[in-house]
């Protein structure tokens, strides 16, 4: 039981016997425990030093024990000092562990990044660091910030010499004010296009880091992974490039001279390019704000004046005439973040 204080068991065995009886001999100790005479002397010397006992003058000499509510009470009060001391350094042990974990981490390839907002914090932090170009694929959910601000990469790089390009799923178009949306950015600066979906959601800045989510198929976007310079950055990048080339430029409504007797105006030009885009003529009316048989009626009207046997021809043949021209440099897109779904969010 005394172990705790430090004291083995030949120590303690002979430490109870001196307890309970008057002064004894070493001999005499040995006949009671059974235990040799030299580690009987080695056990006794540690218990004196410990202040457990006191040897008495004579031939041979004999050995007491002091009082116990005493010196116990010095040991407790010692160990407790040690321990004490061993606590301390945990502590210092423990804070230079963390400190070397997050150096290592610095310099990791991957970091999880979790929470709602950890994650919204992070998709702005990716465009306030981008110095030449902000990439991304936008696909839902969006990320939701503490404080509900949508925060936008057009906005993000507005008066900043940054390119910024998004690729959209799209069905986003599908969703209300996404075509308004989706002209505002244009106007801010970026660059657009569309595919009929989106393999998943990304943001790659500078070619220094990249946020995409820890899930392939997220319903909340609450935990994401940043990635840093790696082949993994590498292979998102050049994903990124490959679906930009195969992506549809989505081109804004304004009203265009194309020849002497070829005009079309703001609608008709839109109306053509989510023609492009493959979507409904309901799905145009909602966007457009129009009336659904008011798009059939143009729709139809442009595919006579273009000669198109299809809605499909109807995009060729209108990039052919100048209509409506897949400009690589087109702009458009925005990164939202936040409760209202944004068209380019995180």
């Amino acid at each position: 039981m005394l172990e705790v204080l430090g004291l083995d068991q030949p120590a303690e065995a002979l430490y109870f016997i001196l307890v309970d009886n008057p002064p004894l001999s070493v001999e005499e100790l040995c006949r009671r425990t059974g235990i040799e005479p030299d580690v009987a002397d080695a056990a006794l010397v540690r218990l004196e030093d410990g202040g457990l006992i006191s040897r008495l003058p004579g031939n041979p000499p004999s050995y007491t024990a002091l009082p116990p509510e005493h010196a116990l009470e010095v040991l407790l009060l010692a160990r407790e000092r040690d321990i004490h001391r061993v606590r301390a350094l945990s502590e210092q042990l423990t804070e230079r562990h963390h400190e070397a974990r997050r150096s290592r981490d610095s310099t990791a390839l991957i970091e999880v990044v979790t929470g709602r907002d950890g994650v919204a914090r992070c998709g702005q932090q990716l465009f306030n660091r981008a110095e030449r170009e902000i990439r991304g694929i936008d696909a839902p959910p969006y990320a939701q910030a503490s404080d509900g601000e949508r925060v936008n990469s057009a906005t993000a790089i507005a008066g900043r010499n940054v390119r910024s390009r998004f690729i959209h799923a799209r069905d986003t178009l599908s969703m209300p004010g996404s075509v308004a949306r989706v002209e505002v950015d244009i106007a801010a600066g970026e660059e657009v296009r569309f595919l009929p979906e989106a393999p998943m959601k990304l943001i790659i800045a500078d070619d220094q880091a990249a946020l995409i989510p820890l899930l392939a198929t997220p319903q909340i976007l609450d935990a994401c992974i940043l990635v840093h310079p790696s082949a993994l950055l590498d292979a998102l990048s050049t994903l990124f490039e490959s679906l930009w080339e195969q992506a549809q430029p989505y081109m804004p409504g304004e009203t265009a001279s194309i020849g002497p007797d070829e005009f079309i105006n703001d609608e008709e030009r839109r109306i053509i390019s989510l023609l492009a885009m493959g979507m409904s003529d309901e799905a145009i009316a909602r966007q457009l704000g129009i009336g659904y048989r008011t798009v059939q009626r143009r729709v139809q009207a442009l595919l006579g004046r273009l000669g198109a046997a299809s809605r499909f021809q109807a995009g060729v043949l209108a990039a052919s005439r100048g209509w409506w021209r897949p400009d690589p440099e087109g702009r458009s897109a925005g990164l939202a973040v936040s409760g209202e779904p944004g068209l380019a969010g995180t």
